[in-house]
């Protein structure tokens, strides 16, 4: 994946020990620069500098809902916790979440699912090509 060389994340978990293993992980495959935050008040008072946001938890129970969704920049975010999958589907989705990854942790898994989330991302900012008329031409494009 092109996007995760060069990409910044930040990662919020209370937990330093697995917070450091997280970033030892996704250093290890070549991310680009990792943060990190012990909470979400900690998260909010750092520059916005980093392009997808991965939030861990020990269970579902305990996830807090997406800090940065209903900001003017929305950033793409993983949750990563305990749960089978339809669960962790429904609380990522309830929470303002892209994506979940459950626990134990593989960082390849977390890896893969930032880069798919940061993909899904760009696709949706980019403008929409220029509409055609009937005939085929652009609009805008002179006339023959």
């Amino acid at each position: 994946m092109k996007v995760l060389p060069t990409a910044r994340i930040l990662i919020i978990d209370a937990d330093a020990d697995r917070r450091q293993t997280t970033r030892a992980g996704l250093t290890a495959l070549g991310v680009g620069a990792v943060t990190e935050a012990s909470s979400v008040d900690e998260a909010k008072e750092l520059p916005r500098q980093f392009d997808v946001l991965v939030v861990q938890t020990s269970s579902a129970d305990e996830v807090p809902d997406h800090p940065f969704k209903d900001t003017g920049d929305a950033i793409p975010a993983v949750v990563v916790t305990e749960g089978v999958p339809h669960v962790l589907a429904r609380t990522a989705s309830r929470c303002g979440y892209d994506a979940a990854v459950g626990m134990p942790l593989l960082p390849r898994l977390l890896y893969r699912r930032i880069g798919s989330v940061l993909q899904r991302a760009r696709r949706m900012q980019r403008p929409a090509s220029a509409p055609q008329d009937s005939s085929g031409a652009s609009e805008g494009a002179a006339p023959n």
